[in-house]
């Protein structure tokens, strides 16, 4: 999300029902999305920008079934293009100066990029599932050895031996040459699962040769699956959940605890919140989707320029540019900063954190000074 908080604005926000699980769903998404188009227009969006985003929503690849997307775009491109599980509830749009992001963030996990691994004797297959996208296959089958034996036969003897030792040498090589092509795409796309599916014995020997990053966030898939299989994808999108969940679980474990201690790391309440944000001390924001925060926050230039008072920020040497609703302000400065966001409840996270004031936390880098 920090890309958008660099981006000029004013910006589009558009949250759309996306399904396509009815004869006449390209039809009716035609009707939501002129509905929509006609909304931003009225709230003053450019006719650049909403032609950007009309490509974006009618677009000849529909996702299967029930969906909804998510649009963010300025200055006449798209700068956000999300799909996720369920519809909105309603529709939601919105022409501002920031983009409306907290339905987003409270509703669906972080994104997670997942290296899916296809491995047998010979070697394996190995697929990339970026957020919001199917696996797709990165290059072809990888094997070390293709010209060496992969089969053992029966018999006894020397001879038999040997070949049976050059088998389990094919069959180490190959597994060895996947690990290796795992290792290198979880380094470089930062993914958060990788999943392995085949046989039993060859999953073990995969998972083995794994660097200590990959076969730390590998998980085995009981049956093998074929590439674009609905199995395959519905064990990825498993995977992925899990991950999601289990980031959930120990953010908010960690907010518990550090709230319970005097160290100072953690706080929370707007005020507090805003506080350690001008301090770029946040780590993670937490933000509870189902309470609502009234009232504006002044910001200035940089992001995380925040108050809730002009003369607070004077007094700081920062300018006052404009005024943002609470949330987007407090989303704006956190993105800005690299802080990590996590919801309390609200939404269909399902999740729901101790209670906190105004429904905001953060658990920060450092503590805060006195009076800060």
């Amino acid at each position: 999300m920090r890309d958008l908080t660099e981006k000029p604005g004013p910006f589009a926000t558009a949250y759309l029902d996306a399904s396509h699980d009815t004869e006449d769903a390209a039809h009716a998404g035609g009707l939501r999305w002129a509905g929509a188009r006609g909304e931003l227009a009225e709230q003053g969006a450019d006719e650049a920008t909403l032609a950007a985003l009309e490509a974006a929503a009618t677009r000849d690849d529909p996702p299967v079934g029930r969906a909804g997307r998510v649009l963010v775009a300025a200055g006449g491109q798209v700068l956000l293009d999300r799909l996720v599980p369920e519809p909105p509830a309603s529709a939601r749009v919105r022409w501002g100066s920031v983009p409306d992001l907290v339905p987003l963030l409270v509703d669906q996990g972080e994104p997670v990029t997942a290296v899916v691994a296809r491995i047998d004797d010979t070697g394996g297959e190995i697929l990339l599932a970026r957020p919001g996208s199917d696996p797709e296959p990165v290059g072809g089958k990888v094997d070390a050895d293709p010209a060496g034996p992969v089969h053992k036969v029966r018999g006894g003897g020397w001879h038999h031996l040997k070949m049976q030792h050059r088998v389990e040498e094919t069959w180490r090589r190959n597994t060895a040459a996947v690990a290796e092509r795992i290792d290198t795409l979880v380094s470089e796309t930062a993914a958060g699962v990788v999943v392995i599916a085949g046989e039993t014995q060859s999953r073990s020997r995969l998972r083995g040769a794994l660097g200590e990053r990959s076969s730390g966030i590998a998980v085995e898939v009981e049956h093998s699956t074929a590439a674009g299989s609905d199995e395959l994808e519905e064990a990825v999108e498993a995977a992925v959940r899990d991950v999601v969940d289990e980031r959930r679980h120990a953010a908010l474990e960690q907010l518990d605890q550090a709230l319970g201690r005097p160290d100072g790391l953690a706080v929370h309440g707007v005020e507090p919140v805003l506080a350690a944000l001008r301090a770029t001390a946040v780590e993670t924001l937490f933000l509870d989707g189902g309470v609502a925060r009234a009232g504006r926050v002044w910001v200035g230039e940089a992001p995380t320029a925040v108050a809730t008072r002009e003369d607070e920020l004077r007094a700081m040497g920062a300018e006052p540019v404009q005024q943002l609703d609470v949330d987007d302000a407090l989303l704006r400065a956190a993105a800005a900063s690299d802080a990590a966001f996590v919801p309390l409840g609200g939404g269909r996270s399902g999740f729901v954190g101790r209670p906190v004031d105004d429904g905001v936390a953060a658990v920060l880098r450092f503590p805060l000074p006195p009076g800060a």
